[in-house]
């Protein structure tokens, strides 16, 4: 396993640069998770705390918000009908909305303490992390019919490789659980050495490496054959989010001390550690752009030091009211 900064010939490793080129600011509260890229429509959907946030990123106005929402974490879309979900954790309740009108269709029941939610490929269905429960919420968007997954463990963020199996970060138990997609079963649990609170989750379906970030610093690469740790790699402390850009075999980790961390995939067992992009503090969840490999994030601005609430960790901050905003970095062409 590779567990230096360095796992390939310095030679591959030329630096992005990455600067930023546009803050949006966003009305409301400063309460946001998840961030999703919708590429069929060029526009950035933000979990916003009571609301989910639409902003155009050809233009960088903010187009409205899906409102009615109790605690709103993860965002998905179904291909087939074009219809948005978004879940309300203070009521345990997932919501469909219409992405062109922003408004609710219908709601359906949830899970304790939704999080991440992604679509897959394989099966046609949603999924829904939900940390309390310790479970995952598979929601057939055809029907409505929700079938409920047992983990070992509290699942924080989830993705999928598109033929069929589902990868969970499980937060308490430093470990990855594997999914079959289509039968709605849990296959695998594997640990992470090193890794402490796995958080963010992405994959190169094309080399069969899972990437999760941890808070404790560290982002492990995992091949998603067999479960294997295959690389260790330093990151910054504090991440919420994960990312790969296939276009570009690059791997982000979103910091909340910040940073952005980059690392270039090489190949399936290489990878390089770049310099980590300057951001700022509280940018923890993130998106890409892959068409012009634009990076989203968003961040408040904070009021005091922050605390340290587990040894080892980023610190956790309060924002000021009505300092939330969207910051895009763009890389050099």
């Amino acid at each position: 396993m590779c567990l230096s900064t360095t796992c390939a010939p310095v030679a591959h490793a030329a630096a992005p640069a990455y600067s930023l080129a546009q803050s949006i600011p966003l009305m409301g509260s400063v309460k946001w998770d998840y961030l999703h890229f919708h590429a069929a429509t060029g526009q950035l959907f933000i979990a916003h705390g009571k609301e989910v946030t639409v902003v155009d990123t050809g233009t960088g106005e903010v187009k409205g918000n899906v409102t009615g929402l109790h605690g709103t974490h993860g965002i998905a879309f179904d291909p087939a009908t074009g219809q948005g979900y978004t879940d309300s954790s203070g009521t345990k309740t997932l919501s469909v909305f219409n992405p062109a009108t922003l408004q609710v269709s219908k709601t359906l029941p949830s899970l304790d303490d939704t999080d991440g939610m992604v679509f897959d490929a394989a099966s046609h269905d949603i999924f829904v992390a939900a940390g309390n429960s310790q479970a995952v919420l598979v929601l057939d968007p055809a029907s409505d019919k929700e079938t409920k997954i047992d983990l070992p463990g509290k699942p924080e963020y989830l993705v999928p490789d598109g033929q069929g199996q589902l990868y969970v970060a499980l937060n308490d138990k430093n470990q990855i659980a594997s999914i079959d997609t289509k039968t709605a079963t849990l296959s695998a649990t594997w640990a992470l050495p090193g890794c402490e609170a796995p958080t963010g989750m992405a994959m190169d379906a094309a080399t069969n490496r899972i990437f999760t970030s941890c808070q404790n610093g560290k982002l492990a690469v995992v091949n998603a054959m067999n479960g294997k740790e295959v690389a260790l790699l330093p990151i910054g402390k504090g991440s919420d989010s994960a990312a790969f850009d296939a276009k570009r075999k690059l791997i982000f980790s979103a910091n909340s001390i910040g940073t952005l961390s980059v690392i270039r995939e090489i190949d399936a067992d290489h990878f390089k550690v770049l310099p980590a992009v300057k951001t700022q503090i509280g940018a923890r969840t993130l998106a890409v752009d892959e068409a012009n490999g634009d990076v989203f994030l968003v961040t408040g601005t904070p009021e005091g030091k922050g605390i340290v609430k587990h040894a080892g960790f980023a610190p956790r901050y309060k924002f000021a009211p009505g300092s939330l905003r969207v910051l895009v970095y763009k890389p050099a062409t």
